[in-house]
């Protein structure tokens, strides 16, 4: 698969774990919207519902430091949205690579 389609499926992994209000995206959708969404829903977690936030990072198995590490190093111009986001993403493309692995047989 192409890292674009594994981005796509893992924004879309993304917003059904984290049960997004748009948990089903459109499929054609790019990846540039889908993680604007998916931003603007954890800026909004981080002032509405922290504990909500933290469940959901240790859901994905996110670990806190690597959070507190990302966002400690994060740049002036970057949201904690944006951090957090992209920490997600990583976090679903390693699953989607073990998962692809696995059923190939080089696991």
């Amino acid at each position: 698969m192409a890292p674009d389609q594994d981005r796509l499926e893992a924004l879309q992994w993304s917003f059904e774990l984290l049960a997004l209000e748009n948990s089903n995206p459109k499929t054609n959708q790019s990846p540039a919207d889908l993680k604007k969404a998916l931003v603007q829903y954890i800026d909004r977690l981080i002032i509405d519902d922290f504990s909500l936030l933290i469940s959901l990072l240790y859901r994905i198995d996110i670990p806190q430091e690597k959070a507190s590490l990302a966002l400690a190093e994060k740049n002036e111009t970057t949201s904690a949205g944006e951090v957090l986001a992209e920490l997600i993403i990583q976090r679903q493309l390693q699953k989607i690579k073990t998962r692809r692995a696995y059923r190939e047989g080089k696991l």
